[in-house]
């Protein structure tokens, strides 16, 4: 299938392209929504003289979810599985209701 070329509307800027290590993330939890912010540097000298740039993405937590999930799937890794109490602990707290 052919691709269609994008017409370009007069004075509308394509986005830059950023190409940088990432050095640091935070987030906002906004009720429906998840403000990430990354940090992100383009060598060590710029880290060194702090130089680093801040960029925010606001997401769904569905988006944050999937995002979250490629992720640990590209790194091969998985979340921690949590164990279950010890049999004495879950015997006790039934006992203790």
């Amino acid at each position: 299938m052919a691709k269609r070329a994008v017409k370009k509307q007069a004075g509308v800027a394509e986005p830059a392209h950023h190409m940088g290590v990432v050095v640091g993330w935070t987030h906002q939890d906004l009720g429906a929504s998840i403000d990430l912010r990354l940090q992100s540097t383009v060598s060590q000298q710029a880290l060194d003289q702090k130089k680093i740039d801040s960029h925010h993405f606001l997401m769904t937590r569905n988006q944050a979810l999937l995002l979250a999930k490629f992720l640990l799937d590209a790194t091969g890794q998985s979340l921690p599985q949590k164990q279950r109490p010890p049999l004495w602990r879950r015997l006790t707290r039934r006992f203790n209701k």
